[in-house]
């Protein structure tokens, strides 16, 4: 289990680098009352991209041979090598939406721009993970990630007066993911046996 909550919360914490830039660049446009329907919006969004990636992942594991799982660590690898490579600045796209939006829609508009920014990049991190993870520690898991995305939400809100910190993440926080997505699909890669089942063919 203690496997399972440690790739957990790499995996998370890979998922919410360029987040933490995007609330940020949230709470740096929203402050005072209007930054409390940030929190909400954030929060629901991520619950319901959790949700839908463990739906899907339930699905998946109705497959018999686990190793054919082990091949949804291609995706998250994928993502990594192509956010590595990518120019696009989420966080910056993110700000220009909500620049540009009815201050009245602020949770709603959280809530889209969470999908917006990270739901393909998000899902493909969780969906793998929740298909090669015993569904007994799926609440502990859930329990964790309440945590971690408590902490990063509150961090960008206490934060968001210190530039220093924006620079880092502008600089840094592709890089730091990019990595963790590798480094996620490899293991789910090896854990499901798929490498070991792929060789053996040869």
């Amino acid at each position: 289990m203690l496997e399972a909550l440690g790739t957990a919360l790499l995996s998370y914490i890979g998922t919410t680098s360029d987040y933490f830039v995007i609330l940020l660049l949230v709470f740096g446009l929203y402050r005072g009352k209007l930054a409390r329907p940030v929190f909400y919006g954030a929060y629901v969004g991520n619950v319901i991209l959790v949700a839908v990636s463990l739906l899907v992942a339930d699905v998946l594991k109705l497959i018999p041979q686990e190793w054919v799982l082990g091949l949804l660590g291609l995706i998250p690898i994928y993502m990594g090598i192509k956010g590595f490579y990518s120019d696009e600045d989420e966080g910056g796209e993110a700000a220009d939406k909500l620049s540009k939006s009815n201050s009245k829609k602020v949770f709603s508009n959280v809530v889209l721009i969470t999908f917006a920014a990270c739901g393909a990049d998000n899902m493909a991190m969780y969906i793998p993970f929740f298909a090669n993870t015993n569904s007994a520690y799926v609440p502990a898991i859930l329990v964790l990630f309440l945590v971690v995305l408590s902490i990063i939400i509150f961090a960008a809100y206490y934060l968001t007066l210190l530039p220093p910190v924006h620079v880092f993440f502008e600089k840094f926080g592709d890089i730091a993911t990019s990595i963790i997505y590798i480094a996620l699909g490899l293991y789910v890669l090896i854990d499901a046996g798929t490498i070991s089942h792929l060789i053996s063919l040869i």
